[in-house]
C-alpha cells in the first residue's frame, strides 16, 4: 500500500514538473522583453568629438596635475595678448623739464648748472627736444697747484659756459620696476642725438654734437622724475690760438611736467 502511494506521488510530480519549468521560462522571456523595451525608450547620448581633453583626477590631498598631455590642444601663447594702457602716455603731448647738472669728466674744473628742456612727442617712440644748459665753473685744486706751484699756464684750458641744441629722441623700451617691493613705477628708457653750440669762457660758440640716454620715471599722468647722461663733443680755440677737441659728460637730474592732460584710447 505504501509503495502504491509513493508511486502515485512520483507520477504526479512527473506530470507537473514540465509545466513549472515552462512557466519559469515564460516568466524569464517576459522580463527580457521588458528590459529590451526600456533600453529602446531610453534617450541616446551622442558622442562629442570635440570635447576637451581629459586630465587625470587628483586626490583631495594633492592639488597638482600629473597629466599634461592635453596642453597641446590649448591656444598658443602668441594668440593671447594683454592690452594695457600706458600709465604716462606721450603721444601728442609736450614735456617741460627742469633740473640740475654737473660735468663728471673734467679733471681741471668743477662745473655745475641748471638745465631746461622742452619736448614734443609725435608718438610713444619718437619726439624732438630743445636743450639749454646754463653753467658755472671753478678751478679744481689740481688746476690751482699747476698754476701756483708748478708754474703751468692754465689759460688755454677750455670749459663751457652754456649749451643750446636740438635733439631727436627715440624711446625703445617701456618697463616697470618696484620701489622697495611696495610700489610699481613705470618708466621709459630713451636715447637721443642732436646738434647745437657750446659757448666757452673765451666767448667762442663751438659747434657741438650732443648724445644722451636716460630714463623717465612716471609719478602720475602728468609728472615724472628724469635723469640722463649727456655727452657733448666740440672743437674750441684757447687763448693762445690753438684749437683742440673737448668733450663734456653731463649727469642731469630733475622733474618733468607733461601736458595737455592725457587722453586714453
Amino acid at each position: 500500500m505504501l509503495n502504491r502511494n509513493l508511486t502515485k506521488v512520483f507520477l504526479l510530480l512527473a506530470l507537473t514538473a514540465p509545466g513549472a519549468v515552462h512557466a519559469q521560462s515564460s516568466e524569464g522571456d517576459e522580463l527580457d522583453v521588458i528590459e529590451l523595451e526600456i533600453d529602446r525608450s531610453a534617450p541616446k547620448q551622442n558622442s562629442i568629438s570635440n570635447s576637451a581633453p581629459s586630465y587625470s583626477e587628483t586626490s583631495p590631498r594633492d592639488n597638482t596635475l600629473s597629466d599634461f598631455s592635453g596642453l597641446g590642444s590649448l591656444s598658443p601663447f602668441q594668440e593671447v595678448s594683454v592690452i594695457q594702457k600706458r600709465f604716462l602716455p606721450k603721444t601728442g603731448r609736450f614735456q617741460l623739464f627742469g633740473g640740475l647738472t654737473t660735468v663728471t669728466n673734467d679733471p681741471f674744473f668743477l662745473t655745475f648748472g641748471g638745465v631746461a628742456k622742452a619736448s614734443y612727442f609725435l608718438n610713444e617712440s619718437w619726439g624732438v627736444e630743445l636743450n639749454y644748459f646754463g653753467l658755472t665753473s671753478s678751478d679744481r685744486t689740481s688746476t690751482e697747484e699747476l698754476r701756483d706751484i708748478q708754474g703751468v699756464s692754465t689759460e688755454n684750458l677750455v670749459y663751457p659756459k652754456s649749451y643750446f641744441g636740438v635733439d631727436v629722441m627715440y624711446i625703445p623700451i617701456y618697463g616697470k620696476m618696484t620701489w622697495f617691493n611696495e610700489k610699481i613705477v613705470p618708466f621709459d628708457l630713451y636715447v637721443s642725438a642732436g646738434y647745437g653750440t657750446t659757448n666757452t669762457q673765451a666767448g667762442e660758440n663751438a659747434g657741438t654734437i650732443h648724445l644722451a640716454t636716460g630714463q623717465i620715471f612716471a609719478l602720475s599722468k602728468a609728472y615724472a622724475i628724469r635723469w640722463d647722461f649727456s655727452w657733448n663733443f666740440f672743437n674750441a680755440t684757447g687763448i693762445d690760438g690753438s684749437t683742440n677737441s673737448f668733450n663734456n659728460l653731463f649727469l642731469t637730474v630733475g622733474v618733468s611736467w607733461f601736458f595737455p592732460e592725457a587722453s586714453y584710447r
